[in-house]
């Protein structure tokens, strides 16, 4: 009885652990911009830029035998510029990245407002005002 209780523990544990693990981001931040400007109208506004890391693709030798394990790393892999769900990924990573440089730089204290999302290559760029 005591073995299999120790069992039962030993295997919730390892589950666990399993669950808990976070995945890692995709792709890597190489940098971050914030520029701001004041309007005609007195409206305080933002442009925030986040680039990615360029990331290397897997190379296939043509004059070689592809083996399968190359083949599925290059049928899977993903990067930013041709993936919807990482540009998604990047876009939310992107927003979370401009609250803290607005907070650091104590711009817009009374909130912000998203009002264009760009995208360019490895690049989001998050245009918006100020709630003034």
């Amino acid at each position: 009885m005591k073995i299999r209780a120790f069992l039962a523990l030993v295997s919730a544990l390892l589950l666990s652990a399993c669950v808990t693990k976070p995945e890692p981001e995709p792709f890597k931040i190489e940098k971050q911009k914030l520029h701001t400007k004041q309007a005609d109208d007195g409206t305080h506004l933002f442009a925030f830029i986040v680039t990615v890391e360029k990331q290397a693709r897997v190379k296939l030798d043509a004059a070689k035998k592809i083996s399968r394990s190359d083949f599925k790393r290059f049928v899977n892999e993903e990067h930013i510029e041709d993936s919807s769900s990482l540009k998604l990924a990047l876009e939310d990573r992107a927003v979370v990245l401009l609250k803290g440089a607005l907070q650091e730089q104590a711009y817009c204290p009374n909130g912000y407002l998203i009002d264009e999302v760009y995208w360019k290559e490895r690049q989001v760029q998050l245009r918006g005002k100020c709630n003034d």
